[in-house]
């Protein structure tokens, strides 16, 4: 178990030497992969040195796979019970749409704006009659009256990006949670672009379930990441695969079907052992730093560099308040590949998404480092 996160302000210029990709680049994607702070980096080895010295038994340990559980589920502020390890976002998404009994006539509602690999795990659905109704999306992110708009009486699911790959918009997910419950609808959401940035909890985010692969902002490895469900509905929900990791331990040895109270029933098979030593670290070092010290630092850095493209008069295309955005900062580029790739030329790592040149600083980044960036526009 982590522990609580130090009400101190952070040495943000030390905690920056923490990271070793600073050294020779400026690294403005976490939106895309997160580079790994040394104490992540540094289990790596320190898995080897277990498999190679302590006979690999131990570098496989379940019971380390259990703290690293209980170590992200206080992060996040929830019980360790209510979180399942998938290998990415995609897969949890599967599991979750797969294990909710929606039927024929039933449909979900899905924001247009949203990644392909949250449409493409309802889409299966399809299959089974499940209707798919489409939110669009206007100037930014839709609101909250436009999903209300969309629900009828057989809308079993709201699935919604936390906030959006492309542009970076938020979802005002308390309020969407909150529509949701008075009609009895399942809010689900891709977290990724949040989790491990904004400082809010999983319960106070008002979702039902919540996905998130552990590479962005939770700074791990891919192939790793969670899926929570709010704990009440787990037993009402069958996963597509059944495996030991599912079931209790007591139907093992007469091989029935028992399966776990909690969200280990959503787990099959081995884990990214490896992957979630990574993990674990990282999520005792983002403790350290303090979530709410974190969203502060992101929060004023995207501010400068929105101010700064503003001046230049670049389309800024994420949306202004800090309410409706994240790390992501987003602005109109006539070729985004091409400009990502000049940065690349002068160490400066963007991304190229859409019709859009997409940065991402964290709490690593500096102003001087945004003032380069800008000036090289």
């Amino acid at each position: 178990m982590i522990e609580k996160q130090a009400a101190v302000a952070p040495d943000f210029a030390a905690l920056r030497d923490e990271f070793p990709v600073t050294r020779n680049w400026t690294y403005l994607d976490l939106a895309n992969k997160a580079p790994l702070p040394r104490c992540a980096q540094d289990a790596i080895p320190d898995f080897l040195r277990e498999m190679n010295e302590l006979g690999v038994r131990e570098a496989f340990s379940k019971v380390r796979v259990e703290e690293v559980r209980a170590s992200l589920a206080s992060l996040l502020g929830v019980a360790p019970g209510a979180i399942a390890f998938i290998k990415n976002t995609s897969e949890g998404m599967n599991i979750a749409a797969q294990a909710l009994d929606l039927q024929a006539g039933d449909n979900v509602i899905q924001a247009e704006m949203d990644h392909p690999n949250q449409v493409y795990a309802w889409k299966r659905l399809e299959e089974r009659g499940v209707e798919l109704k489409w939110v669009r999306n206007g100037e930014g992110c839709p609101p909250v009256e436009a999903f209300i708009e969309a629900m009828d009486g057989r809308t079993r699911v709201v699935a919604v990006s936390y906030v959006t790959f492309g542009t970076g918009c938020r979802v005002d997910l308390p309020a969407l949670g909150a529509a949701c419950r008075e009609r009895d609808i399942i809010l689900m959401t891709d977290a990724i672009q949040g989790v491990g940035i904004l400082s809010a909890s999983l319960p106070a985010l008002g979702a039902d379930i919540v996905v998130c692969g552990g590479h962005k902002g939770l700074l791990g490895l891919p192939g790793t990441g969670f899926l929570y469900c709010r704990e009440d509905l787990i037993p009402g929900m069958t996963p597509p695969f059944f495996a030991r990791a599912s079931m209790v331990r007591e139907v093992l040895e007469r091989m029935e079907v028992g399966l776990a109270p909690d969200a280990h029933r959503f787990e099959i098979g081995n884990q990214n052992y490896l992957g979630l030593w990574v993990l674990g670290r990282s999520v005792e070092f983002l403790a350290g730093v303090g979530l709410a010290q974190v969203e502060e630092r992101v929060r004023g850095l995207t501010t400068y560099l929105m101010e700064l493209l503003e001046r230049r008069g670049e389309k800024i295309l994420t949306p202004r308040p800090w309410e409706e955005r994240a790390a992501i900062v987003s602005i109109e580029s006539p070729d985004p590949p091409r400009a990502a790739a000049q940065l690349r030329e002068k160490r400066i790592i963007a991304s190229a998404r859409n019709n859009a040149l997409r940065f991402a600083p964290h709490f690593y980044n500096t102003e001087e480092e945004i003032e380069r960036v800008v000036g090289l526009l």
